[in-house]
């Protein structure tokens, strides 16, 4: 794998994304070169061989093949890979990732750059796209905070790191303590330093069970935005919740079902938010490896 260009992909213009997937052949390279298609098969054909070869084939959708150099039997080049389910060309399924991770991802261009006859195309796609997001956190669950560090949480149950980038967000059936504590408990460090405004289920913040263990800080929000004592506010966090909801509405809303997804991919975006292309190729190399 070519770690250097998996690292870069995310400085490339659109002219240079044209360039590196002008062709079935060029597309075929690329994926070779980030982990998504192997360099050969590692499995025996039929007749028990383990000499595959990649050739063209005028009959293959994708014009060409793995063909064992022995008895010559083929397999496609999508075996085994996340290209495998999908009828779309390889060089679509490319477009549709790199136009997503980089939030280019308007209907009406995908319908015309990627040659979409169909609405329900690019809307499983980002389904898919946002799926690989929430799978990242299941196998690589967020904790936040720790000595020496801010969060800010409010009532919407958003969660923010005051000094860096990092989040998390939860979808919850109620605001009360029972079910707002136990997940600040499992995603702030202990000895974490917490900003909220003086909702009530708060209260308990600072007596965490065992190890944790909170310095909370609180300002009222009826009186100030800022505390003039403490300088304790939530202003980060109520500025990522404007964000997100601006972000909502700026795809024609979403259904409430489809709320617990765009929170997953808004968390993502804010952890990759500076090489999106690149940890989305390697959310997708984790979930199909290439051997």
């Amino acid at each position: 794998m070519d770690i250097a260009l998996l690292t870069s992909l995310d400085n490339i213009d659109f002219r240079e994304w044209c360039d590196l997937t002008c062709s079935t052949k060029k597309c075929i390279d690329f994926c070779q070169n980030v982990g998504l298609i192997g360099f050969t098969l590692n499995e025996p054909c039929a007749q028990g061989h383990s000499n595959w070869k990649l050739g063209s084939c005028a009959r293959a959708s994708d014009e060409f093949v793995w063909r064992c150099g022995k008895c010559k039997s083929t397999k496609t080049i999508r075996h085994g890979t996340f290209f495998s389910n999908s009828k779309l060309a390889i060089r679509q399924v490319l477009d549709l990732t790199y136009f997503w991770a980089q939030q280019i991802d308007s209907h009406a261009l995908l319908r015309r750059h990627c040659k979409f006859a169909s609405e329900s195309t690019i809307v499983d796609w980002k389904n898919f796209a946002q799926d690989l997001c929430g799978e990242h956190f299941l196998r690589h669950p967020v904790v936040i905070g720790g000595p020496g560090h801010i969060v800010e949480i409010d009532e919407s149950a958003w969660t923010k790191r005051k000094d860096t980038r990092e989040c998390f967000a939860v979808l919850v059936d109620q605001r009360d303590a029972a079910t707002l504590l136990p997940i600040i408990h499992q995603y702030n460090r202990a000895g974490t330093t917490i900003y909220s405004d003086q909702w009530a289920a708060y209260n308990g913040i600072a007596n965490g069970p065992g190890p944790h263990r909170y310095n909370h800080q609180t300002v009222n929000h009826s009186v100030n935005f800022v505390d003039p004592t403490t300088s304790t506010h939530t202003q980060n966090i109520e500025n990522l919740w404007m964000c997100m909801k601006r972000k909502k509405k700026n795809q024609m809303g979403q259904h409430v079902t489809l709320l617990g997804t765009h929170l997953t991919e808004y968390m993502w975006r804010q952890r990759f938010g500076d090489r999106p292309f690149e940890n989305l190729v390697r959310a997708i190399q984790e979930k199909y490896v290439v051997q």
